[in-house]
């Protein structure tokens, strides 16, 4: 079915691909569009005419059916595609066009994804914000937050992906174990917690102090 927020997130891709902001998108265009209209396009608010449909369609190197529905094209047979332009196989213009679409539905993906997340984030953060004003911290339990933070943004900052991929584990591991979603399991926990606490000191700079 189509989606006219999947419409914009497609347009908003062809645009980013191309390395244009809004307002240089807007321009691209014969008569000019402003960027308020580029954004209700990108938002799925209002769709292009036909005319400026089938330009995108041209800037981005895809069809006109794409920007509507999207690629057909699966992951094994993207990786087809890929195999045979990076072994030197010359594509057809079909196999180029479905390719650049394949990759643009990723991009698009990928921005939607990272938008939602960040939004979904902001408002755990707020959650947690509205508890501690309704029950404000002790001094021992303002302590222990901060003391949490600099551990945090210690690792975060300067510690290795390996440390940040194991302090997220845990973190998540703590508060499943917290709120009853899964039982302790001192065998499966203590490894962890040894393995990552003798990656330590993270590799931080001189200057940096608590």
């Amino acid at each position: 079915m189509k989606s006219n927020k999947a419409i914009g997130d497609r347009i908003k891709a062809v645009r980013e691909k191309l390395g244009k902001t809004q307002i240089d998108f807007g321009l691209a265009f014969n008569p000019p569009v402003n960027k308020s209209s580029v954004s209700r396009w990108e938002k799925g608010e209002t769709l292009p005419s036909a005319k400026r449909l089938k330009y995108i369609a041209d800037l981005g190197s895809v069809s006109v059916d794409y920007l509507i529905n999207g690629s057909g094209l699966s992951l094994m047979a993207t990786k087809v595609l890929l195999d045979k332009a990076v072994g030197g196989e010359k594509l057809t213009g079909d196999e180029q066009k479905k390719l650049a679409e394949s990759q643009l539905d990723l991009r698009a993906t990928t921005s939607r994804l990272a938008k939602n997340s960040s939004e979904e984030i902001r408002q755990l953060i707020e959650q947690q914000g509205e508890l501690i004003d309704k029950k404000p911290l002790s001094i021992l339990s303002g302590y222990s937050l901060s003391d949490f933070l600099i551990f945090f943004n210690l690792v975060r900052l300067y510690g290795s992906d390996n440390q940040n991929s194991e302090m997220a584990t845990l973190l998540n591991m703590f508060r499943q174990i917290a709120n009853g979603t899964i039982e302790y399991d001192k065998d499966d926990i203590i490894p962890n917690i040894d393995k990552f606490l003798s990656s330590f000191p993270v590799k931080k700079d001189p200057e940096s102090s608590r």
